[in-house]
């Protein structure tokens, strides 16, 4: 098993999300292939519904109300029964035309759902209030509501989570305020629990009523969970000094000596205590600016609470909740803050704390003001900067046989993406581009997003290199490039002397000036070339110079090819690329080239 995603990870550990039968064994996605089995029971709301704890009865809205309602663009009535659980929850953007209303309710009016976020009414109006109002039919004392969402009310831009309050209302029409919540797909369905005061008689809910501070959410559906165990009517006949066990289902009496809450003392905290009597204290706590309120209820985990204040209940000695004030934390600064831009926070990132940025070469700090700093804000986000980094490029590097068209390209300060062209001196031509007819004698290199600019360059025209008769008879002053001079020589009594002819020039169209032509008095024939190496000769234009012999291996299927000197076909590397030769010719220094002695046969590359 080399890749992830199959089930098994390349340590043979079972991946999230799968499910392993049998050895090897075969892994399957499990979540929504509509088979439940008896590990997913718990958790799997596609496969097998939703599921209820032993001991606790759920039960879904039968009737709802809204502030914003609409037969066809939005029915309230989306809210009753149980949701889609095909559904996935939406953030950030939410097409209020792609069947939203067939499944989830949202606040509506009678404008267009295009215009939904555009409108007055919900556009960053803090004043418009979207409530939702659902009922049940059978009352019962609540431990917790659940809030399954369809869009969490978050749009492109947003800096704070959508939140929305809770509240029931119970036989008697009284309102219990259960607190602000955030909203997010990541946490759905929002499960917020229910805590009772059990020195006080258990009521019955009967309303969940819910306040949202967003006009994008869209809920698809609400149940209300209950405790089966409870038994209502023994709790309300507890005496003054009893309290309701849920261990013994009876009341018990309360042990405590003292009665009284010891005062609360909370660091970075205002407190703020009433009293109707010694067990009924009531304290409100704020936590003073740049800090965070958390809350810690029995046995659950602390959770962040909006909102800038919680009212605690004393009774008969014991706080119905812990509460801490924090410290907030912007976390660490990365690009999103400012790109290009390394970071320095000696102090920390706590609130009121300041970080340094410093722009990274070759980019430059750019803006009116001179504050490079950021400061963690009490909401726990960095303060925007005053100041940013601009990725720029430096004056273009010189470009050899080449010249620069613009004079503003001879300064720095270019933007990425700014083009600087240049044009290649006559017999150059631009890098890269087809070595023949017409030749491209202008380029442009462009500033790149590391602020570089690109390569580029000028080549120099070549000529064709003149014909193989011609081997070891010529001396150029610079190969075939441009303006290379060539000189013919000839071999006449074993001394070297200037042919008559006048040299020959390489031009910049990239053609020599005059062709190469053998010496007059050049005669003679070569030696038959020496069958080496397994290789046989046909030379049907025999031997005088300029005649061309073909090679052929000996032993089939084989190919002859050129390798160095000291190489044979059983010494030869298996990257070396050897030239297959086509044929050989007697030169005018009566030589065959290439040489017979370094022709080899190598067996032949069969097709596939």
């Amino acid at each position: 098993n080399l890749l992830d995603g199959d089930g098994c990870t390349r340590n043979c550990h079972k991946e999230a999300g799968f499910n392993c039968i049998g050895e090897p064994s075969l892994c399957y996605v499990y979540d929504g292939d509509g088979v439940c089995e008896e590990f997913e029971r718990k958790n799997s709301v596609r496969d097998c519904g939703f599921s209820t704890p032993v001991g606790f009865t759920d039960q879904w809205a039968s009737h709802a109300f809204a502030s914003h309602h609409d037969d066809r663009k939005c029915p309230v009535s989306m809210v009753t029964g149980e949701p889609a659980v095909t559904k996935v929850c939406k953030t950030n953007f939410v097409d209020f035309d792609d069947g939203l209303s067939h499944y989830a309710w949202f606040p509506c009016t009678s404008v267009s759902a295009q215009e939904l976020v555009k409108h007055p009414f919900y556009a960053g109006n803090q004043e418009a209030k979207i409530w939702l109002k659902v009922c049940f039919d059978q009352p019962a004392v609540a431990t917790s509501v659940f809030l399954f969402l369809a869009a969490d009310g978050m749009a492109f831009g947003d800096l704070y989570k959508k939140s929305v309050t809770a509240i029931l209302i119970d036989l008697d029409g009284t309102n219990h305020t259960l607190g602000t919540y955030e909203l997010s797909c990541q946490r759905n369905p929002l499960i917020i629990n229910v805590t009772h005061n059990l020195s006080l008689p258990f009521y019955k809910t009967t309303t969940v009523f819910l306040n949202f501070s967003s006009s994008l959410v869209a809920l698809s559906g609400v149940a209300l969970r209950t405790y089966t165990r409870f038994h209502t009517m023994d709790v309300t006949h507890c005496s003054e000094r009893e309290v309701y066990s849920q261990q013994k289902q009876s009341c018990v009496r309360q042990t405590c000596r003292d009665s009284k809450c010891t005062p609360l003392q909370i660091e970075h905290a205002k407190v703020n205590c009433t009293a109707q009597d010694d067990r009924h204290a009531k304290c409100a706590v704020t936590c003073l600016t740049g800090f965070t309120l958390k809350t810690r209820e029995g046995d659950l985990l602390f959770q962040m609470v909006l909102g800038k204040e919680v009212l605690l209940s004393c009774a008969f000695g014991r706080w119905d909740r812990t509460v801490t004030c924090d410290l907030v934390d912007c976390g660490a600064l990365d690009q999103s803050h400012v790109y290009y831009a390394t970071f320095s926070c000696p102090e920390g990132t706590t609130f009121g704390k300041s970080c340094s940025f410093t722009c990274i070469s070759p980019a430059k700090m750019q803006g009116t003001g001179v504050n490079h700093w950021l400061t963690c804000l009490e909401d726990g986000l960095w303060s925007f900067p005053e100041a940013y980094c601009k990725l720029e490029c430096h004056a273009p590097p010189p470009i050899p046989n080449a010249k620069l068209l613009a004079s503003k390209c001879q300064h720095g300060g270019h933007d990425v993406g700014a083009v600087c062209r240049y044009k290649c001196q006559p017999g150059y031509y631009m890098a890269g581009s087809i070595n023949k007819q017409p030749r491209k004698r202008f380029l442009k290199i462009q500033c790149l997003e590391g602020g570089v600019w690109e390569e580029g360059g000028c080549t120099p025209v070549l000529c064709d290199p003149p014909p193989p008769v011609f081997e070891g008879m010529y001396d150029c002053t610079n190969g075939f490039e441009f303006d290379s001079v060539c000189t013919l020589k000839c071999k006449e009594h074993s001394e070297w002397w200037s042919h008559t002819q006048a040299p020959i020039q390489c031009s910049k169209e990239g053609t020599w000036t005059e062709e190469f032509q053998l010496c007059e008095s050049m005669k003679g024939e070569c030696l038959p070339p020496s069958e080496l190496n397994l290789v046989e000769y046909s030379c049907e234009q025999g031997y005088k110079i300029g005649a061309v012999c073909t090679p052929s291996c000996i032993i089939p299927p084989s190919d002859p090819v050129v390798l160095p000197a000291n190489v044979t076909a059983d010494t030869m590397e298996y990257w070396m690329e050897p030239t297959q030769v086509e044929s050989i010719i007697c030169t005018g220094m009566m030589r065959w080239h290439p040489d017979p002695q370094l022709i080899h046969c190598i067996q032949s590359c069969e097709p596939f």
